[in-house]
């Protein structure tokens, strides 16, 4: 190493690493990925119990999902940041594109492989940003597009399925979620441990790194400094030509880069507002169903079910189209299960009381529906025994046939 190096000079080349705005754009890029981390696997593993437990402390589902995707366009603006960034750097300072793989990135990697493992005296002398780094980078790259692609096609289901088959959504969910994992236990087992687990890099809070630092990962930086190759700045003439192109250029792909994000992300709500819900007739909401009766005043309230429900569950068997006691016919259609939203089960009566009544009205209660077709005859396939209504038991030695001897047929309603 050449010693007739002004030590300051060097010292300051040397420790230089990170602009202000560099370390600004960290900062906000670890802060978005880190709720999408958060926010996007607790979503992923909700049926976990600690999982479900975080997203009601974030407010609810809907709340957590608003807050991954104010959090995905933060991403999406400082990506279109950075690829106006790197234009500036590359188009108007003429500056190296560091970040680029090369062959030397290859020898560093076994050369360091070999050093590890004793093969070899002495580590790899590696340029500004060593193949790790470089790694990290483009793994970022890549990981930000996938998530890019299949976050738009799950924020906006309805416009996907326009253009691509409906396999599409579930693979994207896949494919989102997989990648979100990758990248979470990549910062954790790769970015943690060589940026704060092996020595602790403050670079991207200084902007600075130590000496010791710079000759561990950095030692071709340190040659390219003292052999005072640094960048210099183009000349003012050339800058200003270069400037004059760049900026209209640069504002139509950030403007065109800020409406991208911002189509994608209010293109499409949810399915279920885009598509106009139709209530089913026979459900009342619960909120609704308390302030019917008062916005309603003549409003008849339902009839209370007269019979037993133990066993009869299938409400159609009697009361569907054709059936013993059919229901109106504004109730076609409705599923079995809203019926008792609106009847209640009548309460129980009192043991004797039903037979005390009758006997005091003195005449048997007439039959309350059709008997004129052939599946009505058997009176016992309701009024038996365990049967929908079953008849007093003093009825038990009475014969089908003798029914209509006392109870007389109520007239066909017209």
């Amino acid at each position: 190493m050449n010693q007739q190096i002004d030590p300051m000079r060097t010292n300051a080349g040397m420790e230089r690493r990170f602009t202000v705005p560099q370390r600004i754009e960290h900062a906000v890029l670890a802060v978005s990925f880190t709720i999408l981390g958060f926010s996007g696997l607790i979503q992923k593993y909700a049926s976990n119990s600690a999982a479900n437990q975080l997203i009601e402390w974030l407010g609810g589902i809907e709340a957590t999902r608003l807050l991954h995707r104010w959090a995905a366009g933060v991403f999406s603006l400082l990506a279109v940041y950075h690829v106006v960034a790197l234009a500036y750097k590359f188009i108007v300072q003429r500056a190296g594109m560091t970040m680029m793989p090369v062959k030397k990135d290859v020898s560093d990697a076994f050369r360091l492989l070999g050093y590890n493992l004793f093969l070899t005296p002495e580590p790899p002398r590696m340029p500004r940003y060593n193949f790790a780094e470089k790694l990290e980078y483009w793994a970022l790259i890549w990981g930000g597009v996938i998530m890019a692609v299949t976050g738009f096609m799950l924020w906006n289901p309805l416009i996907t399925t326009g253009f691509l088959p409906g396999q599409f959504i579930p693979a994207a969910k896949a494919a989102h979620g997989g990648e979100a994992v990758l990248a979470v236990l990549a910062i954790i087992v790769w970015h943690f441990y060589n940026v704060h687990l092996k020595f602790f890099n403050r670079s991207m809070f200084t902007g600075r790194m130590t000496r010791h630092q710079m000759e561990e990962e950095h030692g071709g930086e340190i040659q390219r400094l003292l052999a005072a190759a640094e960048w210099m700045p183009p000349a003012r003439p050339s800058y200003r030509r270069r400037m004059a192109l760049f900026i209209p250029v640069a504002a139509a792909c950030g403007a065109a880069g800020l409406g991208t994000i911002y189509w994608a992300a209010t293109a499409e709500t949810t399915a279920i507002s885009t598509l106009p819900s139709t209530p089913h007739p026979g459900i009342v909401p619960p909120e609704r169903a308390q302030v019917l009766p008062a916005a309603r005043p003549g409003r008849v309230p339902a009839p209370l079910i007269p019979h037993e429900l133990t066993g009869w569950r299938q409400c159609n068997q009697c009361h569907g189209l054709g059936g013993i006691s059919p229901a109106p016919a504004n109730h076609q259609g409705r599923p079995i299960e809203s019926c008792r939203i609106c009847h209640k089960p009548a309460p129980a009566p009192k043991a004797g009381k039903a037979v005390e009544t009758k006997a005091a009205a003195g005449t048997p209660a007439a039959i309350p529906h059709s008997i004129e077709r052939d599946a009505f005859k058997d009176c016992a396939q309701c009024h038996g025994a365990g049967k929908l209504k079953p008849s007093p038991e003093n009825h038990a030695a009475f014969p089908a046939g003798s029914c209509q001897a006392c109870h007389q047929a109520a007239p066909s309603k017209q």
